[in-house]
């Protein structure tokens, strides 16, 4: 795979290719996916609460944000998402699925490069959020 191209020649950003509306529009549809599946569902309705209602306009909007931010759009995210996604109780079988949910919601939201550019950055950040998620798992059971 090659890196993301996040500006183009022109100077465009991913942001701008892929716009407001379309990233909505993903990340509503992505967790809607999530919140169905057997195995991610039950973290995210503990955690956020019953879809589409509870807290998720309000995690939409920081994952938004978060998106906006790393997308090279205008973003106020101030967020820390490693420490985040401690102590939620999963594993790496968690974040196999929510990387394989993601790139299907990604092909149909988004056209193939921006979908790839937006894959690659959720597997590289997958490193770090498994590995918070995984330390307070591990921090839990006792295992140094």
């Amino acid at each position: 795979m090659t890196a993301p191209v996040l500006l183009t020649a022109d100077g465009e950003t991913l942001f701008s290719r892929i716009g407001e509306d379309r990233l909505r529009a993903l990340l509503w549809g992505f967790y809607a996916q999530v919140v169905r599946d057997g195995l991610l569902g039950p973290v995210f309705r503990s955690r956020v609460g019953p879809f589409p209602g509870a807290g998720w306009p309000v995690h939409i909007a920081r994952l938004e944000g978060f998106w906006r931010a790393v997308t090279g759009g205008p973003s106020a995210y101030r967020g820390q998402p490693g420490p985040a996604h401690s102590n939620l109780g999963a594993e790496a079988v968690h974040f196999d699925r929510w990387l394989a949910l993601w790139e299907t919601a990604l092909a149909e939201h988004l056209d193939p490069p921006e979908a790839q550019a937006m894959l690659m950055m959720a597997s590289r950040m997958r490193v770090s959020l498994q590995r918070f998620a995984l330390a307070g798992t591990s921090s839990e059971k006792g295992v140094q």
